[in-house]
């Protein structure tokens, strides 16, 4: 065990970091009860908090977690990010040297996997970890619709962001206290998992991913995959726009110019008809115009860009000097 390995020695200056594991639960009593035990035994020889914010069960997920032991938190704002943000105003009120774990309550994940998120932040390798779902997935554990949303969002996370990771939209990752102290979070919904990410590469955190069991669900499911979907794909457009401006503007940029040129070329194609053939299809004004609006729009949507992205490397640079994040 991770924890026997680490066990601080009676004269070592430096204590293990408290350990708070955040479950988000809505109407989950029949898992509830799993996670938690599941939870206690991978963290033998932790110091460690379970902490379960619940959104409005009617079932007896509250119970079941308070006779377990678990701290219970009601979420202050509706969704699951809502939940976890009410969890973490809760761990970041304590001034402490701490993890955060974060996992889902429907015994999807494995909480025997905890101390493989734990152990990189542990020994300074990494400030954020996500367990890789699809790196040992047991069979129909999520349906095909899911399996290919998630990898295909992960692939454009993963691009945009320029980390090397499989499985953004993981429920189960692991943050060091300092780092999650230092974040902007205030996405209610799915879109959270999305929003850390970005969150950790603003500041420069480092981002690790490890293998991990995922089970089928026990329960229904909360997730509605196109609204969802939507809504990762729309904050992660709008987030990496504050990560990297040139990234929006200039492909937008890039669109506006071609179009204009797209124009231009047919704008100059009926002139050169119409001027050496005397075909009747000059003079095309609408499309010149046409031309002239998308490239100087193409040219001003560059420039902003240009300018967007040059301010926030000199404001990283001297966020660094100064010690400001």
């Amino acid at each position: 065990m991770l924890a026997q390995k680490l066990v601080r020695l009676p004269n070592e200056k430096h204590e293990l970091p408290h350990i708070y594991v955040i479950i988000p639960a809505l109407d989950e009593g029949q898992a509830i009860g799993e996670v938690i035990e599941g939870t206690k035994q991978a963290l033998k020889g932790f110091q460690y908090e379970i902490v379960v914010v619940d959104g409005f069960s009617t079932d007896n997920t509250v119970l079941a977690a308070k006779q377990l032991g678990a701290t219970v938190l009601t979420e202050k704002s509706r969704g699951y990010g809502g939940a976890y943000l009410t969890g973490f105003e809760y761990v970041t009120s304590k001034n402490e040297n701490s993890i955060v774990v974060m996992v889902d309550a429907d015994s999807t994940y494995d909480p025997e996997d905890m101390p493989a998120l734990i152990e990189p932040i542990l020994e300074g390798k990494a400030d954020l970890t996500l367990a890789n779902r699809f790196a040992n997935m047991e069979p129909n554990a999520m349906s095909l619709r899911n399996m290919v949303g998630n990898k295909i969002i992960s692939k454009i996370v993963s691009r945009l962001y320029g980390v090397d990771i499989h499985d953004s939209q993981s429920g189960f990752r692991a943050v060091s206290g300092h780092c999650l102290r230092a974040m902007y979070l205030e996405a209610k919904g799915m879109p959270i998992a999305t929003e850390m990410l970005t969150e950790a590469r603003k500041m420069g955190a480092k981002i690790l991913e490890v293998s991990s069991k995922y089970r089928g669900r026990v329960g229904d499911s909360k997730i509605r995959p196109v609204r969802d979907g939507y809504n990762i794909l729309w904050t992660s457009l709008r987030l990496v726009s504050e990560l990297n401006p040139f990234i929006i503007f200039g492909s937008s940029a890039l669109v506006f110019l071609g179009v204009g040129i797209g124009f231009g070329l047919y704008t100059f194609y009926g002139w050169y008809q119409w001027q050496f053939f005397g075909a009747n299809t000059w003079p095309r004004l609408g499309s010149a115009m046409l031309s002239s609006v998308f490239l100087i729009g193409g040219a001003i949507v560059f420039a902003l860009g240009m300018v967007l992205d040059t301010m926030l490397r000199s404001f990283r640079a001297l966020s660094r000097r100064t010690g400001i994040d």
